[in-house]
C-alpha cells in the first residue's frame, strides 16, 4: 500500500469502530430480532467476509480506499456477530451458568486476539522472494476467512434461543429447543416450567409497553444507562485499547526490530489469556468493583512507564536491534 503515513494508519484503525457503531446503533438490534439470533450471527460473518476480502485484496491507486471501505464493512460485520452472539448465549444458557457463558465469550475474544499476534509475527519469516512483503501481509488477514467459514457453517446446525421463538408465537419448537438444550440435563418438569417462564417474562414485557426510549425517560434507567455507558467508554479510554493496536508500534519505537516487536505482542497477548483465566476465579470472590480498580491502577502504572521509557529513549540515539543482528556473529567472532 506504498507504506501508509501514521495518520493513514490511524484512520485505518479508528474507521473499524465506525463501522461497529453504525451497526450496534441501526442495524444489530432489528437484525436480531427479526432475523433470530443464529442468523443475524451468520449475516455479520458474511458481512465480515466481505471486508475482509476488500481489506486483503487492497492494491492499485485506490489501495487506501479499499482498505477503508473493507474496515467500515467488517465493522458492520463484527457488530451484528458480537451482539447476537452474547445475547444467543446468554438466552440458551441455564441461569446457574450464564455468568460462565459470558466470560468464555471473552476469553474466546482474547484467545482470537493472541492468534492474530502471533499470525502477525509468522508472516514475518515469509521467505517467498517473488512476492514477498506485497502478499504476506494480504495472507495475514485473508486467513480471517477460515474461522469465518467454520463459524458460519455450524451456526444453521443449532438450535434457535427458545425466548426468540416465544416472542414470534412459535411455542412448540421452542420446546423442541429447549429440549434439545437441555435434555439429560434437566427433567420434563423442569423443562416445562422454564418455557413456562420464559413466556411469562415475555407477556409481562409486552404488557409493560416499554420501548427503548424508556431508557431516557425513566429517571432510574437513565441513571443506569449512563453510568453503564461511561464505564464502557472510559475502559476503552483507560488504553487497554491503544496497547492493543499500538503495542508493535510503540516496541518499535524502542529500537526493536518489527519481528520482535510483533514477538513481545504475542507474548503480551498470550498472558492475557492467562489472566482472564485468574479474572474467573477472583470476579467472584472480590467482586466486580475491586478487580475493576485494580486493573485500571495497573494498567495506569503500566503506561506511565511506557510513557516514561518512550520519551527517554526518543531523546536518546540508540541502534535498532534486529534479529539477524542477535543471531549472526561479528567477523571478529
Amino acid at each position: 500500500m506504498g507504506y501508509p503515513t501514521a495518520s493513514q494508519r490511524g484512520v485505518i484503525t479508528a474507521i473499524y469502530y465506525l463501522g461497529t457503531w453504525a451497526s450496534y446503533i441501526f442495524i444489530s438490534h432489528p437484525a436480531s430480532d427479526r432475523m433470530g439470533r443464529r442468523y443475524a450471527a451468520l449475516t455479520g460473518i458474511a458481512i465480515v467476509a466481505v471486508g475482509t476480502a476488500f481489506e486483503s485484496g487492497a492494491s492499485g491507486p485506490g489501495a487506501y480506499s479499499m482498505m477503508i471501505a473493507g474496515r467500515i464493512i467488517s465493522g458492520i460485520g463484527t457488530g451484528l456477530v458480537s451482539t447476537a452472539v452474547p445475547l444467543y448465549q446468554s438466552e440458551v444458557a441455564p441461569a446457574s451458568k450464564r455468568g460462565k457463558y459470558v466470560v468464555l465469550n471473552h476469553v474466546g475474544f482474547v484467545v482470537g486476539l493472541a492468534v492474530g499476534f502471533w499470525v502477525g509475527y509468522g508472516v514475518t519469516f515469509w521467505s517467498n522472494t517473488a512476492y514477498g512483503e506485497s502478499v504476506s501481509w494480504r495472507f495475514s488477514l485473508a486467513i480471517n476467512l477460515i474461522p469465518s467459514v467454520i463459524f458460519g457453517a455450524g451456526l444453521p446446525f443449532l438450535p434457535e434461543s427458545p425466548r426468540w421463538l416465544i416472542e414470534h408465537g412459535r411455542h412448540e419448537r421452542a420446546l423442541r429447543s429447549l429440549y434439545w438444550l437441555r435434555e439429560e440435563s434437566f427433567t420434563n418438569e423442569q423443562i416445562h416450567l422454564e418455557l413456562s417462564r420464559i413466556c411469562d417474562d415475555v407477556d409481562a414485557y409486552r404488557g409493560s409497553g416499554t420501548s427503548w426510549l424508556t431508557l431516557f425517560t425513566d429517571a432510574n434507567l437513565f441513571s443506569r444507562l449512563w453510568r453503564a455507558s461511561l464505564l464502557q467508554f472510559m475502559a476503552q479510554m483507560c488504553g487497554a485499547a491503544a496497547m492493543k493496536y499500538y503495542l508493535p508500534t510503540l516496541l518499535e519505537k524502542l529500537g526493536l526490530s518489527t519481528r520482535i516487536a510483533l514477538l513481545a505482542g504475542g507474548i503480551e497477548s498470550s498472558l492475557k489469556i492467562a489472566m482472564i483465566l485468574v479474572e474467573m476465579i477472583l470476579i467472584d470472590r472480590l467482586g466486580r468493583r475491586i478487580t475493576l480498580v485494580s486493573g485500571t491502577l495497573a494498567m495506569g502504572f503500566a503506561l506511565l512507564v511506557c510513557t516514561t521509557y518512550t520519551t527517554h529513549f526518543s531523546t536518546v540515539s540508540l541502534p535498532r536491534i534486529s534479529m539477524s543482528r542477535l543471531l549472526t556473529p561479528s567477523p571478529s567472532a
